[in-house]
């Protein structure tokens, strides 16, 4: 029979003890760390991978995804990508502090949320600007992970806001509604999430959020100006 300590028996009841505690306040379980590894794809051929990982303790949280051209389209364009996004965990969901960008050929990007003061300092290499921070004020990075913690719309639209650190645009997303897609994982039931696009705006954004798998963004796409469409899959995840 397996004894314990005292200090072991404490740590054991407060371990209950925070157990009961989430039970009761019906809070969300999120994992404290999640690994997604994603295939992208552009005209029915793979073009590249991508890794996220997605960190919290339920009071702050950290996203970094990092995106790589493979194969051929390595061969005709190397391009290297990562994303970082640092902030707090409200009662409403995920409210950035920090976004940081780098890509290959380009100057680094970064975007710093001052929520005490409104507003929103965007640096993209030696320039900078600063504009009004008001709230569903996001980065690249942690939008597609916003409502991990928080409900998502089910009807009619959200406005967001959006920054890459070069600059800021207003989103209205859509909830297309409830789909089922392939993926390396096997068929996955997802939130459908559109944004909506003003007449004269080519550029297409939209994401898949796992039912199954908390909420967490399996599939992206990005549609450019020129009507190219990036599809970034989930192929592994990982609870460790």
């Amino acid at each position: 029979m397996m004894r314990l300590n005292p200090g072991g028996l404490r740590a054991v009841l407060a371990g209950i003890g925070l157990l009961i505690a989430a039970a009761a306040s019906g809070a969300p379980k999120v994992p404290l760390r999640v690994e997604m590894d994603l295939v992208v794809e552009a005209k029915g051929m793979t073009v590249g991978e991508g890794r996220d990982v997605f960190e919290t303790d339920g009071k702050r949280y950290s996203v970094t995804t990092e995106a790589r051209t493979t194969g051929l389209a390595r061969l005709l364009k190397k391009v290297d990508e990562r994303r970082d996004s640092q902030g707090l965990v409200t009662d409403k969901g995920l409210q950035p502090l920090n976004f940081r960008q780098k890509r290959t050929g380009k100057p680094p990007n970064a975007a710093d949320f001052d929520w005490a003061r409104g507003e929103l300092t965007m640096t993209e290499g030696d320039e900078v600007e600063k504009v009004a921070l008001v709230p569903m004020t996001f980065d690249q990075a942690s939008l597609p992970y916003a409502f991990v913690f928080s409900d998502p719309p089910a009807t009619g639209r959200l406005s967001v806001r959006v920054t890459d650190g070069r600059k800021l645009q207003e989103y209205d997303l859509a909830f297309v509604g409830r789909e089922r897609i392939d993926t390396a994982l096997g068929e996955l039931d997802t939130l459908h999430y559109r944004k909506v696009q003003p007449p004269g705006d080519k550029r297409g954004f939209e994401f898949w959020l796992g039912i199954g798998h908390h909420r967490l963004p399996v599939r992206i796409r990005i549609v450019e100006k020129d009507g190219t469409a990036f599809d970034s899959t989930v192929t592994r995840i990982v609870y460790p």
